[in-house]
């Protein structure tokens, strides 16, 4: 049950990122009645992953299939987070950061992906993205615990602030004459993502160092966003590789 302090979580692939990353959050875990714990291997190794933890665990009749954990809420690292979290980066970085992104499952989708390419740190627009709800978790699948995310309040601050970092930042969007496949992503740099609908706000472009796109397509250049987040984080893992 949810209360001011608490939330729920469900299934296998969250509930682990969250044992792996930030066991201190779960304060119990709940497993289905009817999945059997010793013939059940996944089940198993979640129970298994619990108790090396020191994390207690339940079995419910309420659950159907996916087991639930109670976590414990914690606020998302801000600004000042990210400032200290830069300043002792002593490597290239690479960050993703969500300018537009008001559809949960696609603030979702994207989280996943930089967790996945081992992005350094994902940056929300306060005011003009999803708040990180139940619908993002689950999409994210446990993203959300693998990788940093911070919130910012004045995204064009902290663009200004990166580039004093001399970290390059790149906006995607499908007006951009300059295609991602003829850029080097070698140094530190960071990718802006917008809407669908609207893209890139216009005074978030006009702090990029360069707009460049993804598709060569003349007839069809819209990717959708978190498509979009997989294939351009992809390309500088295979550059930097």
């Amino acid at each position: 049950m949810k209360t001011k302090n608490n939330d729920i979580r469900t299934g296998f692939h969250s509930i682990e990122n969250i044992i792996k990353f930030n066991p201190h959050k779960i304060k119990k875990i709940f497993v289905p009645y009817t999945r059997d714990l010793r013939g059940d291997k996944r089940l198993k190794e979640l129970i298994s992953l619990a108790e090396k933890n020191g994390i207690n665990y339940e079995l419910s009749k309420k659950l159907k299939q996916d087991p639930e954990a109670i976590i414990k809420i914690e606020d998302i690292p801000n600004f000042k987070d990210l400032k200290n979290f830069l300043e002792n980066k002593n490597s290239e970085v690479v960050l993703l950061i969500l300018d537009n992104i008001i559809d949960p499952r696609n603030l979702g989708a994207c989280i996943r992906s930089a967790a996945v390419l081992n992005v350094d740190a994902v940056i929300l627009n306060k005011h003009q993205c999803a708040p990180i709800n139940d619908v993002v978790h689950n999409v994210a699948a446990g993203g959300v615990e693998a990788v940093k995310v911070f919130s910012v309040s004045n995204l064009v601050n902290c663009l200004k602030y990166l580039q004093d970092l001399n970290i390059d930042i790149f906006g995607l969007t499908e007006h951009a004459n300059d295609n991602y496949l003829d850029i080097n992503f070698q140094n530190s740099c960071a990718f802006v993502m917008g809407s669908e609908e609207l893209g890139i706000r216009k005074k978030t472009q006009e702090k990029c160092n360069l707009l460049i796109s993804l598709s060569g397509n003349k007839n069809f250049k819209s990717f959708n966003v978190s498509v979009a987040t997989g294939i351009i984080l992809s390309e500088v893992i295979r550059q930097r590789k």
